[in-house]
């Protein structure tokens, strides 16, 4: 169960790599897809350092205390390994996406006490990771 802000941000932090290191082995399978999903991967990267460094700027030892109102399930939040052809590789992409977004929508209600621009923060990215699904979905 994530209750703290420390936990929330290292679930953000593992779903947003192991969904990096899903599109990077799905690139290395698909060449001809490749630079889309390393792409995807990269921005992966840059959304996990967003947050990171949000909470770097905005830590304390008041806000570090601070617990969800509603906590959350780690399991809610499970990826998809990218197996098969194209086409159910990216369908099930296209789900690690929705779960990593709708983890940062969940994220965002429940963190405003926790750490200032915390919510904000995973708000826009929620906006991002919607925005992504055009570049999966190009790929089928």
């Amino acid at each position: 169960m994530i209750r703290t802000t420390s936990q929330l941000i290292s679930l953000h932090a593992r779903l947003e790599d192991e969904a990096a290191e899903k599109l990077r082995a799905l690139a290395r399978l698909h060449p001809e897809a490749s630079e889309a999903l390393d792409r995807l991967a990269d921005e992966n990267a840059q959304h996990r350092d967003m947050v990171a460094r949000v909470y770097r700027e905005g830590v304390t030892d008041a806000f570090e205390v601070g617990y969800l109102s509603n906590p959350m399930n780690e399991d809610d939040y499970a990826l998809k390994e990218l197996d098969g052809p194209m086409q159910e590789a990216v369908e099930s992409a296209l789900l690690n996406e929705a779960a990593v977004t709708r983890f940062c929508v969940n994220a965002s209600r429940d963190a405003n006490q926790l750490i200032p621009n915390l919510p904000q923060t995973f708000s826009r990215l929620a906006k991002r990771k919607e925005k992504r699904r055009e570049t999966l979905t190009s790929l089928i």
